[in-house]
């Protein structure tokens, strides 16, 4: 008997735990079996740590102070958005070759945020649960725990 991919993933959950550093990618068919984990993401800006320079200088018109020129966006949060991109790319793929239905998402807040940035309309419907905290530290067993509370 041959059966449809769409059929295939009729059921299953697929959950993301991330921070701006690492992300794991967990599957689910029913809350009772025991999950999968897919794939563990980790951010290459924060593995080889970018080295961050000084921000430039400014000198004031009249005396010998000099302040920091910040830039508007710091290279934590760039690195971390490209990290959001990727991974937001890689569910889009998975969603598209209908390999999950439903979306989980727990994430430290604010790279959440960098997440939702790139969440089209699509992957957004599939989201059917996310959550402002960082389990990334969590085996499976305690992702699984946290989420099923």
């Amino acid at each position: 008997m041959h059966v449809n991919r769409s059929e295939l993933a009729m059921n299953k959950t697929w959950v993301l735990v991330a921070d701006g550093e690492k992300a794991r990618l967990f599957e689910f068919e029913r809350c009772q079996e025991p999950w999968t984990e897919l794939e563990c993401f980790v951010n290459p800006d924060a593995v080889h740590g970018h080295s961050f320079q000084r921000p430039p200088r400014v000198h004031e018109s009249v005396g010998p102070v000099s302040h920091a020129i910040e830039p508007h966006t710091n290279e934590k949060d760039k690195a971390s958005a490209r990290f959001a991109a990727t991974l937001v790319a890689a569910l889009h793929t998975a969603y598209e070759e209908k390999r999950f239905q439903a979306l989980v998402i727990a994430a430290a807040p604010r790279f959440l945020g960098a997440l939702h940035k790139r969440l089209d309309k699509t992957l957004q419907q599939a989201l059917s649960r996310e959550l402002r905290h960082n389990l990334t530290s969590l085996d499976s067993s305690g992702i699984r725990e946290y989420l099923l509370r």
